[in-house]
């Protein structure tokens, strides 16, 4: 009997090791995605921001060749590398130093370009437990927070854009946001959808010619738990 106890205390012992371990190990990696060198985005006509230079900085401080850009969050600390592999599964579980985790990054559509494509879709991982790539996207259910918040922009080794939020909803059925090659009537019938089935009206007008930006992530609300499919998109229009 007492030895019995004995190795339940040591069992339960490494069970406890073994989940402090893991916590520490996700507390690590929740922020591997975040950028941790200082951008320097002031630049003037007499010393024009370096963009190339920046986007290097932070393949060398990832050790990747495969991040593309930058996005950040207007009035927030939000600031992550953006990866593009070949697939569009890489790095759903792969971090921003190419290592393997559960994780995953901030990833661009393999089949776009950053700088010439007219349409660019982002993908990110989710979570109502712990910290993930866009979790952030989820604050933009309120309309509060998208009036304080309202703008996007991306750096590539070329030069910065910034985009406008005109719609934020959860889509469960309907996926053609995602097709790519799609004529000028399709772009104008495709932004009238996006504008229609907004959860709020953000107030911003698009016209057929825009640019746009898709960020995909799935929604963890619980007015779309019985859903199988449910991802919550904000979409937004190129400004400058």
């Amino acid at each position: 009997m007492k030895k019995n106890k004995k190795l339940l205390i040591i069992v339960w012992s490494l069970i406890l090791l073994f989940l402090l371990v893991w916590s520490i190990n996700i507390k690590r990696s929740d922020n591997e995605y975040v950028l941790n060198i200082d951008i320097q985005q002031n630049g003037n006509i007499n010393n024009p921001i370096d963009y190339k230079k920046i986007i290097n900085d932070v393949r060398n401080e990832y050790q990747n060749d495969d991040i593309v850009g930058i996005l950040s969050i207007d009035n927030t600390d939000y600031r992550v590398p953006i990866l593009q592999g070949d697939d569009n599964s890489y790095y759903l579980n792969h971090g921003p130093n190419g290592k393997r985790n559960s994780i995953g990054s901030v990833y661009l559509d393999y089949r776009v370009d950053i700088d010439s494509s007219r349409k660019l879709l982002i993908y990110g991982h989710n979570s109502s437990r712990t910290d993930m790539p866009f979790k952030i996207l989820e604050e933009f259910y309120d309309i509060n927070y998208f009036n304080n918040h309202k703008y996007m922009s991306i750096i590539t080794s070329n030069t910065e854009k910034k985009y406008e939020i005109f719609s934020v909803y959860v889509e469960t059925s309907d996926f053609s946001y995602m097709n790519l090659k799609l004529s000028d009537e399709e772009f104008s019938n495709q932004f009238k959808m996006f504008k229609d089935k907004s959860l709020y009206d953000t107030g911003v007008e698009v016209i057929d010619t825009d640019e746009v930006l898709v960020l995909q992530t799935c929604s963890t609300h619980r007015d779309y738990s019985n859903y199988k499919y449910k991802y919550l998109l904000i979409i937004l229009r190129r400004v400058l």
